[in-house]
């Protein structure tokens, strides 16, 4: 929430300026990407993928938390319905290269039609490039297995911790809600887009649960991990960028 807050707020409050002063088709100004916060970035990066690397260790070798999510996937599995499967099979798509086109797809149009920065483009890859690369490495290291291949209900390929669908639609869906927050000061859509974020990610978490291609610790992973990583991001470049003293003295002008 916090990285979603700071981005809208950036865009809404240069929006604001843009128009006090006259100012029309200029394109918006979006997070500063300098060296230092890019590469605070890369170091958080490191952080959290070596977190995520070590709590996966930690999961695949403890016997009570392996019993805890056989437990949990036997109760789930206990109640699956036709219809419910249809549905998961279809929800699970929302974590998939699907929706990373889509969304991108949404980005790009935006920033072409200047209603987006090219800096927020960047920085919407960074970060599903940082969520991709931790994921994958995760999985390479950590070897968890997944569930068995007789209880899953779709295809699966490599290791299970963590889920890197739950991955991609948390972060996904976080930053289509901050364009949501970014292009509007509805509050009502803000909202929506909130709530939107958290469904449609708690959703796909859910649909690897019962699909059978995840245990319950590795989408909870996958959560904290992105949360986190949007936390960080939003800490470095969520803040609005000073005003030089023509700048604030034409919005001055403007509001008086």
């Amino acid at each position: 929430m916090f990285a979603l807050t700071q981005w809208g707020a950036v865009h809404e409050n240069q929006f604001d300026e843009r128009v006090a002063q006259g100012v029309r088709g200029r394109r918006p100004k979006g997070p500063e990407l300098r060296p230092a916060r890019v590469a605070l970035l890369l170091v958080a990066w490191m952080a959290f993928a070596g977190i995520l690397i070590g709590v996966g260790q930690l999961v695949t070798h403890s016997g009570r938390i392996q019993g805890f999510d056989n437990h949990v996937t036997s109760i789930v599995v206990a109640h699956r319905g036709p219809g419910l499967n249809v549905i998961m099979k279809a929800v699970t798509w929302l974590g998939s290269w699907v929706a990373v086109l889509a969304a991108t797809a949404v980005i790009v149009v935006l920033v072409l039609r200047r209603t987006l920065s090219v800096g927020f483009f960047v920085l919407a890859a960074l970060l599903w490039a940082g969520t991709q690369g931790a994921t994958t490495l995760a999985k390479h290291v950590v070897q968890r297995p997944r569930p068995p291949e007789s209880l899953r209900l779709v295809t699966a390929h490599g290791w299970s911790w963590p889920s890197g669908h739950t991955t991609t639609a948390t972060l996904v869906f976080a930053i289509l809600a901050t364009v949501v927050w970014a292009v509007t000061s509805n509050t009502g859509l803000r909202v929506l887009a909130v709530i939107g974020w958290i469904v449609f990610a708690a959703a796909v978490a859910f649909s690897r649960v019962e699909l059978a291609v995840h245990w319950t610790t590795d989408v909870l992973a996958s959560v904290v991990f992105v949360v986190g990583w949007l936390l960080v991001a939003g800490a470095l470049f969520g803040r609005p960028p000073r005003r030089s003293a023509p700048e604030t003295a034409l919005s001055e002008c403007a509001d008086a």
